[in-house]
């Protein structure tokens, strides 16, 4: 059985359904485990996982066909049960997906359950700058978990602003943000001389924070904070376009 992640728990109990049956962006995707959980164990119908490092992006992809190669298709009147199979048969005897471009072009003879799986995609590039038209959306629900301060950092405020403008655009109508927020001293910890030595003259730059300035920022966008929570050692704010 699957651990699930305390966030999407979280989510989908101050938002019953929040996934279910929608489009989502997962920014700063990380090993893909959150995408995955999206769309097997939340119900989410497509899910575009994005993360800067091509290794992360890459060991996503392993983990999606590991988990699409656990299902058990639908039989007669049954549903398709996730986590059936057990991770060790899979490892064993290899998985029913071989690649990215097979996920794409499912076939049902050769993978049945995996055309009744959701799509999950996942791509590596810099969502804050890339114009790479298969991730503009329009998104049901965009989540950003944790990736706020190295957006920030990278981008200095005006990629902040850009950064916002484009989740506010890329969101259809009724469409939720999703904010885990990293709180100003988690910035200052981040800046390290012998690693991305930039971020100490960039945080000197900062006159947004994180604490008081983003939900602003977003309500000139359009996007009203809907709910929040301290639940969690990090905030979760959700927000919706108007």
């Amino acid at each position: 059985m699957h651990v699930h992640d305390a966030r999407l728990t979280l989510l989908n109990r101050l938002i019953p359904g929040l996934f279910r049956a929608k489009t989502c962006l997962d920014i700063g995707c990380n090993d893909g485990s959150v995408s995955c959980q999206l769309a097997f164990d939340f119900g989410a119908c497509s899910v575009t996982g994005v993360d800067i490092d091509p290794e992360l992006v890459s060991r996503a992809g392993n983990l999606f066909r590991l988990r699409a190669s656990r299902v058990r298709p639908a039989a007669d009147l049954t549903k398709p049960i996730v986590d059936y199979f057990p991770a060790s048969v899979v490892l064993g005897h290899g998985y029913r997906l071989e690649s990215d471009d097979d996920r794409d072009h499912r076939c049902p003879a050769l993978a049945p359950a995996l055309c009744q799986s959701p799509r999950v995609n996942f791509i590596s590039a810099d969502w804050a700058v890339s114009e790479n038209a298969a991730m503009s959306g329009p998104y049901d629900v965009i989540l950003a978990l944790s990736v706020i301060k190295w957006v920030h950092l990278e981008h200095s405020d005006e990629g902040l602003l850009g950064f916002f403008a484009k989740c506010s655009s890329s969101l259809v109508a009724g469409g939720y943000l999703v904010l885990e927020l990293q709180p100003w001293e988690s910035y200052e910890k981040a800046v390290k001389r012998n690693k991305a030595p930039h971020y100490l003259q960039s945080l000197k730059g900062l006159n947004y924070r994180p604490e008081t300035s983003f939900t602003d920022l977003l309500q000139r966008l359009g996007m009203n904070l809907y709910v929040t929570s301290e639940a969690l050692p990090r905030r979760i704010s959700v927000y919706r376009k108007e």
